[in-house]
């Protein structure tokens, strides 16, 4: 039987310190998860389908990877990355003008509270790994669907807590690899992480019959085709 622990939250905005740079964990993070950036972009074109020319919204982008593959993918959407790291900013601003991509800006905010972000101004919101930092998930949902268009669309990935054990046999074996501590930070974010049905509960409770979950190994994907 797979026990599921409850939830242990973790810190909000990654920042630097004495032990690492944001420069130094964007270039970690874009070597350990190189492929996982350009496979998250692939599956939000094929799951949702961005119209043509979208407006995006990314929530915590980090280092902006994510965002970054997504919009080199389809050069005619325009993204919205909002971070509540300024050091994460600079990384990311810095990182989307060395690929040569102009559709993009950065702003320092949460999610729980986007109030420089107008009604129905975004045909498309995404995030990655950003939702076990959300101290309250269920405030960045309303504003979500407030700034989202009434036709948007929506993805949303991260890790889920109940995986089983091969999933976190795969977790401890692979985290040993990863340089300045951050295996330990994968746990950390994987303890911090919710599991599909608290989602669906989270979403049921809130009316948002229109937005689904879907899960697998390892993850949790909220959408909205």
């Amino acid at each position: 039987m797979n026990i599921i622990k409850p939830r242990v939250p973790e810190g909000g905005a990654i920042e630097d310190s004495p032990e690492i740079t944001m420069e130094q964990y964007s270039k970690i993070m874009r070597k350990q998860l190189g492929k996982e950036y350009r496979r998250f972009a692939d599956n939000v074109i094929k799951r949702v389908n961005p119209a043509q020319d979208s407006l995006v919204l990314e929530i915590g982008p980090g280092p902006g990877w994510a965002g970054i593959n997504l919009v080199k993918k389809r050069k005619d959407l325009k993204l919205t990355g909002l971070e509540a790291s300024s050091d994460m900013v600079r990384v990311a601003a810095f990182n989307a003008k060395q690929e040569s991509l102009n559709g993009i800006e950065y702003i320092v905010g949460v999610g729980e509270n986007m109030v420089n972000l107008e009604d129905d101004r975004f045909d498309l919101v995404i995030s990655r790994d950003s939702l076990h930092h959300w101290e309250e998930p269920e405030k960045v949902f309303k504003e979500i669907k407030r700034v989202l268009k009434p036709n948007g669309k929506l993805y949303i990935h991260d890790s889920r807590r109940d995986m089983n054990t091969f999933g976190r046999l795969i977790v401890v074996v692979f985290s040993r690899f990863v340089p300045h501590n951050m295996g330990y930070y994968w746990k950390t974010s994987i303890a911090a992480s919710y599991t599909p049905g608290e989602i669906r509960e989270m979403l049921d409770k809130m009316g948002f019959n229109d937005w689904s979950v879907d899960s697998d190994l390892m993850d949790l994907t909220i959408f909205k085709n």
